[in-house]
């Protein structure tokens, strides 16, 4: 079997400057590494070697920017990686969907292995193929060895936050990356069921996402049967219509996207809503 030394860098930092998206309150920095472990296990479990730039959500290996990209192609570059892969979530609009991959524009090798990865997360994980494309981002643009960036969906879509949520589609981001990697190196794969890759580890790591999925859940839930039987003023927008005394509660959960307004930006509330979301803030519900 052939042998690869392969770095997994699970895209941006628990805190700093370096912190990725957040869609619906799932936080892309939490599941790049969560996608990142389980591919790490099936990466070893094939007899290859593994390092990663960080792998737990509460590892920020740098707070300022600069220092958090240099650490992860300098430490991929010091450890003579074979195959640098970047693991994120894209976020654009709230209306773009779907996976794509990248390449350092005129990398031959990191886009062969870009034409391997690509078409396996389409099929893996049934998202829109937006395709290989190609940039100058600094991970992939200063490591010495065939390296991409994976998008696996984007976070502040509906549909595709509620697939990187789930246990079954941070799975098939990892089986999809597996793949390609292993067709690019020339190897069999070797995958073991799902159950036995989710290790102690990995639940661990995904202890904090199920419990905002809960709060998501539970606010969605709310927010409907409030709807349904109150008949009362509306607020819309975070302006001088909506009461002082709720404005900082409302400004947060929407920063945090716990709210997200319809097509049109509105948010739909009510002021008994807005009390309710204010307890559970003093009580701490909804984090710092």
């Amino acid at each position: 079997m052939k042998m690869a030394k392969i770095y997994i860098d699970p895209g941006h930092n628990c805190s700093g400057a370096d912190t990725g998206a957040v869609g619906y309150g799932l936080k892309e920095q939490d599941v790049s590494v969560q996608i990142g472990v389980l591919l790490r296990d099936m990466l070893i479990n094939s007899g290859q070697t593994v390092k990663m730039s960080r792998d737990s959500i509460i590892d920020t290996v740098s707070s300022s920017l600069n220092g958090s990209l240099a650490y992860r192609y300098n430490s991929a570059n010091s450890w003579n990686a074979d195959v640098f892969i970047s693991i994120h979530c894209n976020a654009a609009n709230t209306k773009a969907y779907g996976c794509e991959t990248y390449y350092c524009t005129g990398s031959t090798q990191g886009k062969a292995l870009a034409e391997c990865v690509q078409p396996h997360m389409a099929a893996e994980t049934q998202r829109y193929n937006r395709d290989v494309k190609s940039a100058n981002f600094a991970v992939i643009r200063h490591t010495n060895m065939p390296a991409i960036l994976v998008e696996t969906a984007f976070i502040d879509n509906y549909d595709d936050n509620r697939f990187l949520a789930n246990d079954d589609g941070k799975y098939k981001c990892a089986v999809a990356i597996y793949k390609g990697i292993c067709d690019y190196l020339g190897i069999e794969y070797k995958l073991e069921s799902e159950d036995k890759l989710m290790s102690k580890e990995y639940e661990e790591l995904k202890a904090e996402n199920d419990r905002q999925n809960v709060i998501i859940d539970q606010m969605g839930t709310e927010l409907e049967d409030l709807r349904n039987t109150v008949k009362a003023i509306i607020y819309d927008y975070i302006d001088e219509n909506m009461p002082e005394w709720a404005r900082p509660t409302i400004q947060k959960l929407v920063d945090k996207g716990f709210l997200k307004g319809d097509e049109e930006g509105k948010l739909g509330l009510t002021e008994e809503l807005m009390r309710m979301f204010i307890v559970n803030d003093r009580a701490g519900i909804y984090g710092e």
